[in-house]
């Protein structure tokens, strides 16, 4: 039987699915029926809404690699974007919808012309030849996209001044011909990653956010050969769900949801992929996931354990609880323990003991990332995070309140609370709500193992049920650790 050297991180694969070499993550990715629309090149729009960590990024790399590898798909531009890279082509302000929505129309063309002159050898970048007036986007509808915009740019460059012109190839016009002409037919992809970066539930951010996607949703109906793929956070998705115009988009959200089943098969692929490069005429390198998931597993884990009153319980049901279902925490969990294992890493299985060893630093890097993705929201989130230390896992309504009362909000010397989420303080039932939407509390229900989640019901924390004490908060177990929480 071959021996794993488990403090190789390569085994359980690059936590951040967008810093994957494509060929890598292709090779373990494991598809989700639901995600048959994103894939489907008839699909003009989709977007995947998840919480972070889910993989969201991960799911656009996959899409990335289908259209660079798949002759199915006839894709002359694959775009694939930050959201802040779109920001930086222009100045968003204001919150009018109607005007942010058509200026988002204008970014976007222009992304695709720089995108032309790169695949040319040329620097489009020229704000008078790359920026498209909205008279030209009406010219634009039911065109093809390529060539629309290549027309555009052509009809512009005897008007370039004479400065410019002076750095202009002779042949510029040929170029853009010879593109046009050879990629008439096919579709742009534009993939687009983070648009809701440092997201705070505000107006200017609302509008600006929500004006994105009807924006891409107009584009992606008007123009030919041209789709669309993005992600969003589910927590920002909820906050722009009372937007008229965002309810016609409903229908091209997908939504991330990873069953343990999953969790489990994205795991033992990970060591089976690495098994079939590193010792590729091993027995193990033969084995198929489908039928052999469990002797994967046992490979690097060591079963079995016992885990919530079951005797014969798998590792894997300690990984999948600590890890909420998301495949970035579920990789790190295993990397850390692999690497606290010591010198004869290679000799061992990792058991729950060097899991329990490192729950605490889990715990703070989960808290990192918290204050990494929501300071912003709120400026005292990590003295917001401590004021649950020490306490207990379980709460209700009134027992939370009155923990962050003692622990938060007294001894302050007059000292305002900050704004939460973008809006000015009000109460107690403030900083409850805003703790369950980061998912640092779950309603948990009288199995004790089934939990309700933000976006599984936003208006949870401020119902009558819930102020009535009749819903149980449970501190997430992945934050116990760490938090010093029996």
């Amino acid at each position: 039987m071959i021996s794993l050297n488990l403090k190789d991180k390569k085994i359980f694969g690059n936590e951040a699915g967008e810093d994957e070499d494509l060929e890598v993550l292709n090779s373990y990715y494991i598809d989700h029926r639901d995600f048959d629309d994103f894939f489907d090149a008839e699909e003009k729009l989709s977007i995947v809404s998840a919480r972070k960590g889910m993989g969201k990024s991960a799911l656009l790399s996959r899409l990335e690699y289908k259209l660079r590898n798949d002759n199915s798909y006839k894709s002359p531009l694959v775009i694939r974007v930050k959201g802040n890279e779109l920001l930086g082509l222009g100045e968003f302000s204001g919150t009018d919808h109607a005007y942010l929505e058509n200026y988002w129309k204008q970014i976007i063309c222009k992304k695709i012309i720089v995108e032309i002159g790169d695949r040319i050898g040329f620097a489009l970048t020229s704000d008078e030849m790359s920026m498209v007036e909205l008279s030209e986007l009406d010219g634009l509808k039911s065109k093809n996209i390529v060539g629309g915009l290549i027309s555009r740019v052509k009809g512009k460059i005897p008007l370039i001044s004479t400065e410019v012109k002076g750095t202009l190839p002779d042949n510029l016009g040929s170029l853009l011909q010879n593109f046009q002409e050879k990629n008439e037919g096919s579709n742009v992809w534009i993939l687009i990653d983070d648009i809701d970066a440092k997201f705070q539930n505000v107006p200017e951010n609302q509008a600006r956010v929500g004006s994105f996607f009807s924006a891409i949703r107009a584009l992606a109906f008007d123009m030919k050969n041209l789709n669309f793929r993005a992600t969003v956070r589910s927590d920002v998705w909820s906050c722009l769900r009372h937007l008229e115009d965002l309810d016609k988009l409903q229908q091209y959200i997908i939504d991330i949801f990873w069953t343990k089943r999953h969790m489990r098969d994205m795991l033992a692929q990970k060591i089976l992929v690495y098994i079939q490069k590193k010792f590729p005429e091993s027995r193990e390198a033969k084995y198929k996931l489908k039928s052999d998931y469990n002797k994967i597993l046992d490979l690097a884990f060591n079963s079995p354990i016992e885990w919530r009153g079951e005797r014969d319980a798998k590792l894997f049901d300690a990984i999948s609880a600590f890890s909420n279902r998301r495949p970035r925490w579920m990789g790190q969990l295993c990397r850390m323990a692999g690497r606290k294992m010591g010198d004869n890493a290679r000799l061992k299985k990792i058991n729950l003991d060097h899991i329990n060893f490192i729950l605490s630093e889990f715990g703070a890097n989960r808290r990192d990332d918290l204050i990494k993705e929501h300071n912003h929201q709120f400026i005292e989130l990590s003295n917001l995070i401590d004021s649950l230390r020490a306490t207990q896992k379980e709460f209700s309504y009134t027992e939370l309140h009155s923990t962050l009362d003692d622990n938060f909000i007294r001894g302050r010397n007059c000292e305002e609370i900050p704004p939460v989420d973008g809006k000015k303080y009000v109460e107690h039932e403030d900083l409850g709500d805003f703790l369950y939407k980061l998912g640092l509390v779950s309603r948990v229900h009288e199995d004790g193992k089934t939990f309700t989640h933000y976006t599984d019901d936003p208006d949870l924390y401020r119902s009558i049920e819930n102020k009535k004490n009749n819903i149980v908060w449970s501190i997430h177990p992945a934050y116990r650790t760490f938090l010093n929480i029996k």
